[in-house]
């Protein structure tokens, strides 16, 4: 590696920002901004258009497997272009929909070309390019999501009052155009070898205290037949946990902060959690890559956690203030834990295939996540019995992801 020259592997991590920044907000953050001027003009209830993000998140369960085994072994940079134009052209459709249902059609092909577009994409990329500094690298991808929401926010919301929802959905769908598309297809390399490369830190010999803390080990066995060793199962179970706990919490914190201490307050808390969240990310990175798996993973969800303690004590806002915080860097576990979890396990080369059965098992989490929560509330009139319960589930994921790394050590080849 020259060491004079800035390896190609960082603008990597540079134009996956720009994907994660303008893709994944629309999808995740910034989907409900929509819900008052459609529901209102098409006459529909506010469940049925949230409805078109959950049949979106849903494809994830079926089809993330079938898109990173597709992705692995074809030619990325050519599958992520023609998708990235896909959910552009199929976000932008959203727009000509005249009732309900065509919304649901116009979020079927969002959600497939989505699969092929972001996250999974991504995630793999940061694999193939990094040994060293791969936690670092993969949170600041990852924090492209935050940047993204912090920056559209304010823009959507002046889209939606001046130009209305259609022509906001066309213009939303036109910045991924112009921004994510050449980045594919011009920035992006699926690994360093397609350049002649090798991945950042492949040549280092770290020594024996560095090798243990950071286990760059694989196992020996393929994903298949992991499929019969108890660590599979135990990651699917952190997986399934985690999934449930962020589309709980990020899906339900709004309403919760309005009723325990108003709008305003609601409107502060969500802007602290959130920039505090680019931070959280790069931070999990940091520690992942200093100190190993364990380390990080114990961080995000021992602060995770701790913001549900703190929202059952939200009748006091500085309770509120502390729980912000703590969520701010915890809820870096649902985007950038999982990659790095996986790649701890499986390495580089089996890394495709497992994070496509990892993510499909973290979709089902997210899918219910949220209608579990307020379903909770409905039945209690309380959201503390829910908090108690996703702070169950979040030691749940603890243990299930520490537990399978610990366990998968056994089959580890070095």
């Amino acid at each position: 590696m020259n060491n004079k020259k800035i390896f190609y592997g960082w603008y990597i991590v540079l134009g996956s920002i720009l994907i994660t920044c303008t893709i994944v907000p629309l999808i995740m953050s910034l989907s409900s901004k929509f819900l008052l001027q459609v529901t209102q003009e098409m006459n529909i209830s506010r469940s049925s258009f949230t409805l078109a993000n959950t049949i979106l998140q849903a494809l994830g369960i079926f089809f993330s497997p079938i898109v990173s085994k597709r992705l692995a072994q074809g030619d990325m940079r050519k599958i992520q272009s023609f998708s990235i134009v896909g959910f552009a052209a199929a976000y932008a459709s959203y727009s000509l929909a005249q009732n309900v249902y065509h919304i649901y059609i116009s979020a079927v092909f969002v959600g497939f070309f989505y699969l092929n577009s972001a996250l999974i994409p991504v995630s793999m990329m940061i694999t193939n390019w990094f040994v060293k500094k791969r936690g670092v690298a993969m949170s600041m991808a990852m924090a492209g999501i935050g940047l993204g929401g912090f920056i559209f926010s304010p823009v959507v919301t002046y889209l939606l009052g001046a130009f209305g929802w259609r022509n906001t959905y066309r213009i939303m769908a036109l910045v991924v155009l112009l921004v994510a598309f050449p980045i594919s297809l011009f920035v992006l390399r699926k690994k360093p070898e397609d350049m002649g490369l090798k991945p950042y830190g492949a040549d280092d010999t770290p020594d024996l205290s560095v090798k243990k803390k950071t286990a760059v080990g694989s196992i020996g066995i393929s994903v298949k037949e992991s499929r019969t060793k108890v660590f599979f199962y135990l990651l699917l179970l952190g997986m399934l946990a985690n999934g449930i706990i962020n589309s709980g919490a990020l899906g339900q914190f709004p309403p919760a902060l309005e009723e325990l201490q108003g709008a305003s307050v609601q409107a502060a808390i969500i802007s602290m959690y959130s920039l505090i969240g680019i931070l959280g990310k790069l931070l999990l990175g940091w520690l992942n890559d200093r100190f190993g798996i364990v380390a990080s993973t114990t961080f995000g969800c021992t602060t995770f956690a701790l913001s549900f303690v703190f929202m059952l004590m939200g009748n006091n806002v500085t309770m509120l203030y502390l729980m912000a915080v703590c969520f701010g860097f915890g809820n870096a576990i649902g985007t950038v834990t999982p990659p790095l979890i996986v790649s701890a396990i499986y390495g580089t080369e089996k890394y495709g295939e497992a994070y496509g059965i990892a993510n499909s098992v973290t979709q089902i989490g997210l899918s219910v996540g949220s209608l579990f929560v307020a379903s909770l509330y409905d039945i209690f009139g309380t959201y503390n019995t829910a908090w108690l319960f996703l702070l169950i589930l979040t030691v749940t994921a603890f243990i299930g992801w520490i537990s399978a790394y610990l366990n998968s050590r056994k089959y580890c080849t070095a």
